[in-house]
């Protein structure tokens, strides 16, 4: 799966040289090995979410995390997403979404075997009705207000992040959640650098992507790793 992320990095990079060619985006040793870092990360909940099979739910994973990576390449070399990372990601985890909810029973979650006991334990954390209100309760208040508290492709973040999440049994706890880990990594960091002013707003606009995928990664940790199902 690491190497599907980082051929979508690839990728991606390559069609933004041919759609923007006044647009270098430079890509330094150091971006190339925080990436590398990134897909072999990213590889981990993709395994373990999926188990030893459903291998379209590996790949679109892969896909949307390489999306993400590639949002954090362009947010801090250019400070600017192309819209097309969200169509591309937003298209897989919407997949992904439909899959969980029309067939879950193909797919291998933690804690879940091949017999009855498996398909209780899958049982736990399938998507419910009430689980797809609070995602369409997020998003539209990603769009409609969160929108004006910080730019439009950090909501289009927000919400693809909050489909998978959704994909796997998460709700708005875990949506609200990741919203505040993002902060919660960003402040410390930016007080380190100076670039808050008494109030603790930003002096200085900075990148919000990087944080945001973070945090996205932490959720998945906090919530499945060292456990079952929850």
């Amino acid at each position: 799966m690491t190497a599907v992320i980082l051929g979508v990095v690839a990728g991606g990079l390559a069609w933004i040289r041919w759609l923007d060619p006044h647009t270098p985006i430079p890509v330094t040793r150091r971006c190339r090995m925080a990436v590398l870092a990134g897909g072999i990360a990213g590889s981990l909940p993709v395994w373990y979410l999926t188990g030893t099979g459903d291998y379209l739910a590996k790949l679109l994973l892969a896909v949307i995390w390489g999306c993400f990576l590639l949002a954090c390449i362009t947010d801090v070399a250019i400070c600017q997403v192309y819209n097309f990372v969200w169509w591309i990601s937003g298209a897989a985890a919407l997949v992904l979404l439909w899959l969980r909810c029309r067939l879950p029973h193909t797919f291998s979650l933690p804690g879940a075997s091949n017999g009855t006991d498996g398909i209780e334990a899958m049982g736990a954390i399938l998507v419910v009705p009430g689980s797809m209100v609070a995602l369409a309760a997020f998003c539209v208040l990603q769009l409609l207000l969160f929108a004006r508290l910080y730019g439009l492709a950090d909501c289009y973040a927000f919400c693809v992040c909050a489909l998978v999440e959704c994909a796997y049994g998460a709700g708005m706890r875990e949506y609200l959640m990741h919203m505040l880990l993002a902060v919660v990594l960003l402040l410390p960091i930016q007080a380190v650098k100076r670039n808050l002013n008494r109030y603790g707003n930003l002096k200085k606009p900075v990148p919000f992507l990087p944080y945001i995928t973070i945090s996205f990664y932490l959720v998945f940790f906090l919530k499945y790793f060292g456990r079952t199902v929850v």
